[in-house]
């Protein structure tokens, strides 16, 4: 589950609660931070990490100690920075110079970026420092074309927003550039987390009309469904219509991230939010008789289909290895593979294919499962019905939940492959005399008999758990798959399982479809 406080836990399941949906969605160019040149700054704090300034990051790792104003408080808000500067972690550009009694400087802080080529968005957000709700006051933006000449000249005045957000087209830049004039406070470090090559818009309750998840979970890793976000946010004033020549719909494109979150007031209107993961857009549309306009987003197990795979000869090394590398081929970073897949051996052998079907081999010879977490990380995990993590009870469900039963498995065949061209078949059997017969014929990264009849035990023993059981629920958006739950029923006692699936929905409040199975 994802990690919660004492007062979370007892708050989403009381007898009423409060919940509220959040999503943010970056309109930006997708191409502008892989095309930076340089980024170059007047001056900079010891502390600070310019290149940081534009990563795609938003969140700060640590609110550090510094020698200024109200900045050194023992209150558990604050950490002292290491003096590695890589070990605090995502900082964001800081300026060398305070700001005087006017809450000005002597020399502006001043932050210029250069591409290698033209690029073009729906504006520029700067995001300043949110955790303090400081900001730059006073600023001025600048864009320029490939000969250097100023075609954009934003002035802001007044600002009262740690995330500044400049709605308005800005076409074929080379350049941008960023001049802080004034702060927010007196004897401050100029401070910019991110800037962003386009609009951020945050969608609360105010605009965001509804919102859900799905996610699945194989317990033999036989499929790899990736999770589908999908929300409708009021376009009233039009931002996404297609034929808009002020609005955003030109801006739209294919992977541009998404988070969203839920909220849960634990007391007194403070809200602890749990996240539903981050996504890429795939799909959207302007829902012209309803004034909404809808998306649909995915996350990046999707993007491991567009890379391929192919080795005909051997390569002897763990699965764990082989994981790292497709993980590294595809880019993705966030990934978490148990360490049990580093003794088992694979010779790395199969024809072209994507790799996305080679990390489902690999989680197959592995006898793991592959599934995203709530923090965006593809995990591979070994899993274990031990205690459980949560219970759903009648307290909290629409109905008794239904139980169906998946057919029993009396044999399963394993090929193995010690090339790939010669191959022989492990078989396992069950007690049983009746059931169906499981073929596992193509997963060439299994390449020994030993390793295909623990395959086959492993998926023998998945299909045991053959009690599907569907909850309508209220739903705690902490549960996430893998999770083992207790289930309440009317006639013996708790029924225990893996959730396989959740299918959460948010429209104003939460309710959840969870699926999970165990034994009978």
């Amino acid at each position: 589950m994802y990690p919660t406080s004492t007062l979370y836990d007892s708050a989403v399941y009381a007898t009423a609660r409060t919940v509220a949906g959040k999503v943010t969605f970056a309109i930006v160019d997708t191409s502008a931070i892989g095309d930076i040149s340089s980024i170059t700054v007047t001056t900079q704090a010891a502390i600070s990490s310019k290149d940081q300034v534009a990563n795609g990051v938003r969140d700060i790792t640590y609110n550090l100690i510094t020698w200024e104003t109200d900045r050194f408080r023992l209150d558990g808000s604050f950490s002292f920075p290491d003096s590695t500067v890589a070990n605090n972690g995502e900082v964001g550009y800081i300026s060398n110079e305070l700001s005087n009694s006017s809450r000005q400087y002597s020399v502006n802080p001043t932050i210029t970026i250069l591409f290698t080529g033209n690029h073009s968005s729906a504006g520029l957000s700067i995001e300043f420092d949110e955790v303090n709700n400081e900001y730059a006051e006073d600023f001025i933006i600048r864009t320029y074309n490939s000969s250097n000449v100023i075609i954009n000249t934003v002035t802001v005045t007044g600002n009262t927003n740690a995330l500044y957000t400049y709605i308005g087209n800005l076409n074929a830049y080379r350049k941008v550039e960023v001049e802080i004039q004034k702060w927010s406070k007196v004897d401050r470090r100029a401070r910019v987390l991110e800037i962003d090559f386009g609009v951020i818009q945050v969608y609360t309750d105010d605009s965001l009309i509804r919102m859900s998840l799905i996610e699945d979970m194989d317990l033999i890793s036989g499929t790899l469904p990736s999770p589908e976000f999908k929300f409708t946010v009021d376009n009233s004033a039009k931002l996404f219509n297609i034929l808009n020549p002020t609005g955003f719909y030109a801006y739209l494109q294919e992977r541009q991230p998404i988070t969203a979150q839920l909220g849960l007031d634990i007391g007194g209107g403070f809200y602890e939010w749990i996240p539903l993961g981050e996504f890429l857009l795939l799909e959207w549309v302007s829902d012209e008789g309803t004034l909404t306009a809808s998306f649909t987003a995915r996350t990046n197990l999707d993007l491991m289909a567009n890379f391929d795979y192919e080795r005909l000869t051997t390569n002897s090394q763990s699965l764990y290895n082989l994981a790292v590398s497709l993980f590294t081929t595809c880019g993705i970073t966030n990934y978490s593979i148990d360490t049990a897949l580093q003794s088992i051996t694979t010779n790395s052998m199969a024809k072209k294919t994507t790799c996305r079907n080679a990390l489902q081999m690999v989680a197959i010879a592995g006898e793991a499962n592959i599934f995203v977490s709530r923090d965006n990380t593809i995990t591979l995990k070994q899993l274990t019905l031990g205690t459980a993590d949560d219970r759903i009870d009648f307290d909290n469900t629409y109905q008794e939940p239904e139980i169906t039963l998946d057919p029993i498995v009396k044999q399963v065949d394993v090929t193995y492959w010690t090339d790939l061209s010669t191959s022989a078949v492990s078989t396992v059997l069950s007690s049983a005399t009746v059931g169906e017969v499981l073929k596992l014929e193509n997963n060439t990264f299994i390449n020994n008999g030993t390793r295909g009849t623990a395959v086959a035990n492993w998926i023998l023993a998945q299909k045991g758990n053959r009690a599907k059981y569907r909850i309508n629920w209220r739903g705690n958006p902490a549960q996430e798959l893998s999770d083992v739950i207790d289930i309440e029923n009317a006639f013996t006692t708790d029924k225990k399982g893996y959730i396989t699936k959740n299918d959460i929905r948010y429209e104003g409040f939460l309710s959840s479809v969870t699926e999970a199975k165990g034994a009978i």
